[in-house]
């Protein structure tokens, strides 16, 4: 009685939490967990770093780069190289932003109706016909990298954005459909009994009770292909060789950071700062979804 009468004191309390303290060993005492977080803050220091350094350099006139070094503060803030930079990557990215919205709400509406089609229609050969859509998962891209572009070539549709749209659209389907299939299959089917009954058809199941149960899961997927496609590098490429203006983003970065760089130095870091932007957001619309829990929307574990 005495005891509990102690703890309940602000001092028993605190004596109380002190001797816990004391008893913690392995990785909850307090010299692991000192390691520990200094082993934190340096690894975030050293990923930070590179872009502490890039919006430093970025910012500095053509004067300082002669006189100072790398690790120095700027004299003087250069604004002015942003609007060099700018400038240089508005068309580019305009490019790289159309393609990428319009391949990404294509993939997501067709694989997702794809996949509602799989789980909740049953018809002959439902389960071969998917294994099939996923076996071209088996083979690395590169495989076929000559195939597709040629069979691009004999299209006539070599140098056109349309060479972008089709590959994107085909290949990013594969993934998404085995993603949304294995979610949806998880998906209460009560539900869409009582929408039966209710007189609801294949339509409106679909955009009412499935994309809305759906929409963490379409997010997270359709934010990874918005980013796969923004950072493409290989096949945009070969599509525009010999026309920098019609190509994205990517394959003419290293291009237009040198030729703002002919303005000012600092221009072609801040290009690099600039061509990230879009990622930014993306990312952090994506770990919305996934810290907030809506990723698990409407599945049963």
């Amino acid at each position: 009685m005495l005891r509990n009468n102690a703890i309940a004191t602000p001092s028993g309390l605190y004596l109380t939490i002190k001797r816990r303290r004391r008893h913690r060993s392995g990785i909850e005492a307090w010299p692991a967990q000192t390691v520990l977080i200094v082993f934190l803050v340096f690894s975030t220091l050293l990923v930070i770093l590179p872009v502490l350094v890039t919006v430093m350099l970025s910012l500095k006139p053509n004067a300082d780069f002669v006189t100072q070094n790398i690790w120095a503060l700027p004299t003087s803030l250069a604004f002015k190289n942003y609007t060099y930079a700018f400038n240089e990557i508005l068309g580019n990215m305009f490019n790289t932003l159309w393609i990428d919205v319009v391949s990404t709400v294509s993939v997501t509406l067709l694989s997702t109706y794809t996949a509602y089609i799989f789980v909740r229609k049953k018809f002959p050969g439902r389960n071969v016909l998917f294994y099939c859509i996923i076996i071209p998962t088996m083979c690395p891209g590169i495989v076929y990298l000559t195939a597709q572009y040629l069979n691009i070539v004999n299209m006539g549709l070599f140098g056109t954005y349309w060479a972008l749209y089709f590959p994107y659209l085909a290949g990013n389907q594969i993934g998404s459909i085995f993603l949304y299939r294995t979610f949806m299959a998880q998906q209460p089917e009560d539900i869409y009994d009582a929408a039966r009954i209710d007189g609801a058809g294949d339509f409106r199941m679909f955009f009412k009770i499935c994309l809305p149960l759906s929409v963490g899961i379409i997010m997270v997927q359709s934010i990874g292909i918005f980013s796969a496609i923004y950072n493409d590098y290989l096949w945009p490429m070969m599509m525009f060789v010999g026309k920098p203006e019609r190509a994205t983003l990517m394959p003419v970065l290293q291009e237009l950071a040198n030729r703002a760089g002919t303005e000012a130095k600092g221009a072609g870091y801040a290009l690099y700062l600039l061509s990230g932007i879009p990622l930014i957001i993306a990312t952090s619309v994506s770990l919305k979804f996934s810290i907030s829990g809506e990723f698990a929307a409407g599945l049963k574990y």
